[in-house]
Parts: C-alpha cells; sequence; structure tokens
C-alpha cells in the first residue's frame, strides 16, 4: 500500500503540469484560427480524471519491499477538477482571461485563481494564486509536514490545520511553425515555450525548513521551471496531438534552505523530457499517454531509505526513465 502511495506521489505532479494544463491549452479544435469575438466568454468545466501507471526499477530500488522488482504498475482514481473561465477581447490585439479553479485528489484540496493577458493570442503574461492542504495516510505515506533532519523524517501535520500557499508569475508563447511550413494536415506544428517564477511557503514551516503540502518537497521561497512543448497536430480523430516537453526546473537561492542540506544540493537544476501523445474518445472522454524521462541527483549511496532523501550527499547526476503514465479524463 505504501508503494502505491509512493509511486501516486511520484507522478501525480507531472500529471498535474502535463495532463491537466497542456491538454486544457492545446485543443486542437482551439487552435484553429478565428476571428476576434469583442464578446465576453464564459465556461464552467468539471473533470474526473483517472491514472494508470508503470514505475520502473528506478522508481523502486529503495522501496522496502519491491526494491528487486523491475518494474510495478497500478491504477486509480486521481481527482475531481472544477474550473470556472473567462475571457474577453479588448480590441483585435488584446484577450483578458481569468481563471478560478478547485481541486480534489486522493492527497488534498486545492484551490486556485489566474489572471492572463494574450497579445494577438501568441504572447501571454499572467499571474496565478493558489493555497492547498494535503491529506497524510498514517504510516503509509506523509504528503503534509515539515521535515526534521534529525530524525530523517516528515512531521506529519492534520489536513486543514496548516495550508501551503504561493504566487506564480508566468509567461508563455505560441509559435505556429506551419505558417513556414508547405500547408498540409501534415504541417500542422507548434512551438510553445513557457517560463515560470513560483513563490510557495508553508503556515507550518519556518524559513530555511523544508515541506510538503502534497507532492513534492519545497521551501519558503522562489523556484522556477522553463523550457517549451513542441505540439505536432494530428489527422486523426481519435489521436489529435502529439507532443513532446523540455522543462529545466529547480529552487532559484541556496540561501532558503538551512545549512544542513548543503550535501543535498538544494539549487540543483533538474531537467526533464516528457514524450506525449493524446488520445480523444469522444467529447466527453479523453486522456493521454506519456513518459517521463528525467536528469535527477546522483547521491553517494545507491541504496538509502524511503524518505531520507533529504539527508543524502549528491556526488552527481543520472538520467533515467521515471515513469510511464496513462491519464483518463471525463469531462462534465
Amino acid at each position: 500500500m505504501s508503494v502505491w502511495f509512493r509511486g501516486l506521489a511520484k507522478v501525480f505532479p507531472i500529471c498535474a503540469i502535463f495532463a491537466s494544463v497542456v491538454l486544457a491549452n492545446t485543443d486542437p479544435s482551439a487552435m484553429e484560427a478565428s476571428a476576434p469575438d469583442t464578446s465576453f466568454r464564459v465556461k464552467m468545466e468539471h473533470s474526473l480524471m483517472f491514472i494508470g501507471t508503470i514505475l520502473p526499477h528506478r522508481s523502486l530500488r529503495n522501496s522496502e519491499s519491491l526494491h528487486d522488482w523491475p518494474f510495478f504498475a497500478f491504477a486509480s482514481p486521481l481527482g475531481w477538477n472544477s474550473s470556472l473561465k473567462m475571457e474577453k477581447d479588448v480590441g483585435s490585439l488584446v484577450t483578458v482571461k481569468g481563471m478560478t479553479g478547485l481541486g480534489l485528489t486522493l492527497f488534498g484540496v486545492g484551490l486556485r485563481a489566474d489572471a492572463t493577458v494574450a497579445l494577438l493570442r501568441l504572447l501571454e503574461l499572467g499571474v496565478e494564486g493558489s493555497v492547498g492542504s494535503a491529506v497524510n495516510f498514517g504510516s503509509y505515506a506523509t504528503f503534509m509536514g515539515v521535515y526534521d533532519p534529525d530524525k530523517q523524517e516528515f512531521s506529519p501535520d492534520l489536513f486543514l490545520t496548516e495550508f501551503s500557499y504561493g504566487v506564480k508569475y508566468h509567461a508563455g508563447m505560441t509559435l505556429p511553425l506551419m505558417l513556414v511550413l508547405p500547408k498540409s494536415e501534415w504541417t500542422r506544428i507548434l512551438l510553445r515555450p513557457t517560463a515560470e517564477l513560483t513563490y510557495s511557503a508553508y503556515t507550518g514551516a519556518e524559513d530555511g525548513e523544508v515541506w510538503k503540502a502534497g507532492s513534492g518537497n519545497y521551501v519558503n521561497g522562489y523556484h522556477y521551471r522553463w523550457g517549451g512543448t513542441l505540439m505536432y497536430m494530428l489527422p486523426f480523430k481519435h489521436v489529435p496531438m502529439a507532443m513532446f516537453a523540455a522543462n529545466v526546473s529547480g529552487f532559484l537561492h541556496e540561501s532558503d534552505f538551512d545549512a544542513v542540506y548543503k550535501p543535498y544540493d538544494p539549487t540543483f537544476k533538474t531537467i526533464t523530457l516528457t514524450p506525449m501523445l493524446s488520445i480523444k474518445f469522444d467529447d466527453k472522454w479523453g486522456g493521454m499517454l506519456m513518459g517521463n524521462f528525467s536528469r535527477d541527483r546522483k547521491y553517494r549511496h545507491y541504496h538509502f531509505e524511503t524518505g531520507t532523501e533529504l539527508s543524502q550527499e549528491r556526488i552527481g547526476t543520472e538520467w533515467g526513465l521515471k515513469a510511464v503514465m496513462m491519464t483518463l479524463s471525463r469531462k462534465f
């Protein structure tokens, strides 16, 4: 059971970033050129998401029970998302967008609100605020709490007694490469570079302490992600798009961490490469098949107890496959 929870925690950030954000903003039907509309548009969306995952040995090698397994597969409901989206064209050049969203997952609950300004539907600048709280599952898995470097474990906090919150500044461009390619149903290609700078904090943590609230380890401070996604729109009804994303992420300042974490190399730059294939069954059901390759920290000890990664010493880098995932979503 603990392997299932920890495995789901490993892949949840990937799904949250790509399955919900990328799919929501790269629907092939929405990519078609259209004349500006000066009307005020409002859309309410609800979706239920499921996930199937294969974890390779690289993600299992520090598991208490599965460290000798070549892979481990599981499937599960992932969560419910509701969002209210609004758009308003200001003249023919500028579009103002707003979004509020509620997410309920196996790990907890999150609220977010976003405001974005789009120029010529090609350049976007925006800011997003978020707040959330997570659920712990006893001795199986801890998803919210502050790390104790002496005990080498997270001290769990009760759901809704503490909260994570943050502000994200984001920018993106949509480059229609099809404009410089021969016109064909096989040459509809877009490139979308993006950059994000996020300030995150936790009500139960002092500055310098490492905490988590859902998945991933954070400190009170800034972290970033930048990269791009190549989108290839396919002329197939049920497989409308193939994508390849490359991103670099990390924490901005080592000084945001207590000195005890220096061997861990807090500002290490993680590189992720994610090929994706979107699937559309009908107007309600859709999904995505994706693999996650990454460059991560290489530690002095190849095997160590689960939960003690923050106390390890980085000696280099290593590349490998982290997970293969299939997500399904049902819109309401």
